[in-house]
């Protein structure tokens, strides 16, 4: 039997899947993330808790984050599941780890046989800035953290054995605030700065139950668009910076003939706002934040797919994909859905709904074409046709919207309207901008919420949610307001 392919995976932190040029933003510099696109294929899983700790332990356990342990920073990891370094290991693989660990206990002892430069395990000091400082030996070691993981990484493959297969999980910091790097890629986009997103907002529309945690306080209050240019173009220009050094790592393997026989992967541990509907951080559960980037590119994959606007899929749901790839066993404890028969093109997708959840204060369900946002705080309930309406920049459950026909004013000359008032603009049958026609009615939006509403509590049952109580007893009558 043929060795099975090495792994090289690279997991970013605070990646949003728009911010990669071949894949339709043209405003951002990544020429070695477009190459792997263009030899691979292209997701966009949801993370069930959007922030760093559970992230990473989805993509580590196959399960979700209410079901391993680790829904909230500093929560362990459920010591009985099996993690992907260990499904590795056991089915032969030499694993190494460079970077960003950041759940509990440390990596060496989770199935690694060797790892560099722990984030923050492995610290001499207090990180400040990007900058990290290590003992390499006796040697204090002081760079950049993009460039000192990634040179690590680069010499892991210069050395990676020829005689087994290897697994190199590369946990980069950036494009994590603060968001410097060094030039010529700090002032890259000074001069061409990016737009502000189609859903940039000056203010989120309503208190989310936690509009005040670090990340919303990194800028002003309302959001200056001259302030969050700014943020985005940082953003950019670390996005650019460590595309650069992922390159070197890749040409590494190219040089050592690993190429052919490698599956690169690429992902982030969740998204970012930066902007977007007023917020800035990741913990919400809109698309931008929701969602990550993910490419897997090696032997037996297409090249050059998408298939990240018909599958529903988790970050879960990657530990599972990756080991049927590899025609590897996947370990009992693993909950996720293998999306190889998507990544394979021979299915669209792998769910029909898929939800998930940010602390005690949003629940989202979503389906092919609908997508519900929950806030139990305040019991608000958003509805957005996100296949017409990517952004979500229009709420179907919007009260005025809702009975916005008995709310118009009447033409003036007619028998209900006022005799010389003005009408400056054509009355509409329609209280949707033109692309997110056809409308829908009360009742429709009513229909596709109770739909979601009975997907979701079926989901907090399953996964244990603690607010189930809550959201039954509220929801029992079905009414949306």
């Amino acid at each position: 039997m043929s060795r099975p392919p090495n792994v090289l995976l690279f997991i970013m932190d605070d990646q949003t899947p728009d911010t990669i040029r071949a894949l339709g933003n043209p405003h951002i510099h990544t020429p070695h993330l477009d190459s792997l696109a263009e030899r691979g294929v292209f997701l966009r899983p949801y993370t069930t808790v959007p922030v760093c700790t559970p992230g990473r332990a989805e993509l580590l356990t196959g399960r979700t984050a209410l079901r391993n342990g680790c829904d909230w920073f500093g929560r362990p990891i459920d010591g009985s599941l099996t993690l992907l370094p260990q499904a590795l290991n056991g089915a032969g693989y030499h694993c190494c780890h460079v970077g960003k660990w950041h759940n509990d206990g440390h990596p060496r002892d989770r199935g690694y046989h060797e790892t560099h430069l722990v984030f923050p395990g492995d610290l001499a000091t207090p990180y400040a800035g990007q900058t990290f400082t290590y003992y390499d030996g006796d040697e204090r070691v002081t760079g950049h953290s993009t460039e000192l993981l990634c040179e690590r990484a680069t010499e892991f493959v210069e050395r990676a054995p020829d005689d087994q297969p290897w697994f190199c999980y590369v946990a980069l910091h950036s494009p994590h605030d603060p968001r410097v790097c060094p030039e010529p890629f700090m002032s890259m986009y000074d001069h061409m700065l990016p737009p502000l997103p189609d859903n940039y907002q000056p203010e989120h529309p309503f208190d989310n139950g936690d509009m005040l945690i670090r990340d919303e306080r990194l800028a002003g209050f309302p959001r200056r668009q001259s302030e969050i240019v700014r943020h985005r173009a940082d953003y950019y220009a670390m996005i650019s910076h460590h595309d650069h050094w992922i390159g070197r790592v890749l040409a590494a393997l190219t040089r050592r003939g690993m190429a052919d026989d490698t599956v690169v992967v690429f992902t982030s541990d969740h998204g970012l706002a930066c902007g977007c509907h007023g917020l800035m951080g990741k913990e919400n559960l809109y698309e931008h934040s929701a969602r990550v980037p993910l490419i897997l590119a090696g032997p037996g994959i297409p090249q050059g797919e998408r298939h990240d606007r018909e599958c529903l899929c988790g970050h879960y749901d990657f530990l599972p994909t990756l080991l049927t790839l590899l025609d590897l066993p996947v370990p009992e404890t693993v909950e996720g859905i293998s999306m190889h028969e998507v990544v394979l093109g021979q299915r669209d997708t792998v769910r029909d709904t898929i939800c998930a959840a940010y602390r005690d204060c949003m629940r989202m369900a979503r389906d092919a074409r609908y997508k519900m946002i929950y806030y139990p705080h305040i019991d608000r309930t958003q509805l957005f046709d996100v296949l017409d309406d990517p952004e979500e920049t229009n709420d179907l459950l919007a009260s005025w919207r809702r009975d916005a026909e008995g709310r118009c004013c009447p033409p003036p000359g007619t028998p209900e309207g006022p005799a010389n008032s003005p009408d400056p603009a054509p009355r509409s049958t329609s209280f949707n901008n033109p692309l997110y026609c056809p409308p829908i009615s009360r009742a429709e939006a009513d229909a596709i919420v109770l739909k979601l509403r009975a997907a979701l509590l079926a989901w907090q049952e399953a996964n244990q949610d603690p607010i189930l109580p809550f959201c039954r007893d509220r929801w029992v009558d079905c009414g949306t307001g």
